[in-house]
């Protein structure tokens, strides 16, 4: 699961790098987006990739209204096929999330108390799989009406079992594209090629732990993406 995740590439930059056409308005540096916040999305807009803002947390086209959108922030792309919220999509509501980070979890023990570590998961320089220093994350989106005529566009992250280096902190990760994984992820004219949520190399990702402080969503400064030392304090990792 990807429940958090970073923004520091500004829009103009994010287009260049994935080669589309800038259509969202500049958003803010933002380093520990949460569910529901506005995130870019790029994706085939007319032959062409567009680069847009969408709410993350999807709302499926039926939903009476949009209370579940905080709890479909991650598709499981084994099940993402069958699962009514999300197998229509597949064909033609495909996008991608770039990301500069994200974060996760690992139960811990810190002087006798439980904890929720967290870790910052980023690029590894020079692999296939780091865009100008970002991850590229499958994705569906959807646009949901309301009855009195309103529009809410909303997308999802796919994920996928972890790697061996990921599992080391969860057993989850989002499903990470390469260049070519890009093209192919964003081509509706191809059937839903879902083979690219395996064999994510652990060369993909490096990681670190971060403060506490990333647990507190009202939190948002860069200093979220500072290494720590878990030093002595940890004594017991929980599973």
């Amino acid at each position: 699961m990807c429940g958090r995740y970073v923004r520091k590439t500004g829009a103009r930059e994010i287009a260049s790098a994935f080669d589309a056409v800038l259509e969202a308005n500049e958003l803010s540096q933002n380093f520990n987006i949460s569910p529901t916040s506005d995130v870019y999305v790029i994706r085939n807009d007319s032959d062409r990739r567009s680069l847009t803002a969408m709410s993350w947390g999807l709302v499926p086209v039926w939903a009476k209204d949009i209370s579940r959108a905080a709890s479909l922030i991650n598709a499981r792309s084994e099940s993402v096929a069958e699962k009514p919220s999300f197998r229509n999509l597949l064909s033609r509501h495909r996008a991608v999330m770039p990301m500069d980070a994200y974060y996760e979890w690992k139960p811990m023990k810190r002087s006798g108390k439980e904890i929720k570590q967290p870790f910052v998961f980023k690029t590894q320089s020079g692999s296939a799989y780091c865009h100008n220093g970002m991850f590229a994350v499958a994705s569906l989106w959807s646009t949901w009406r309301s009855d009195d005529g309103g529009e809410l566009t909303t997308c999802v992250a796919l994920t996928t079992e972890a790697n061996e280096r990921v599992s080391e902190v969860h057993n989850r990760m989002p499903v990470l594209l390469t260049v070519d994984g890009i093209r192919e992820w964003l081509d509706v004219s191809l059937p839903a090629p879902l083979h690219l949520a395996q064999g994510i190399p652990s060369e993909a990702v490096v990681y670190h732990p971060v403060s506490t402080d990333v647990n507190n969503a009202r939190n948002h400064g860069e200093h979220l993406m500072d290494a720590i030392s878990l030093g002595g304090e940890i004594s017991e990792t929980l599973f």
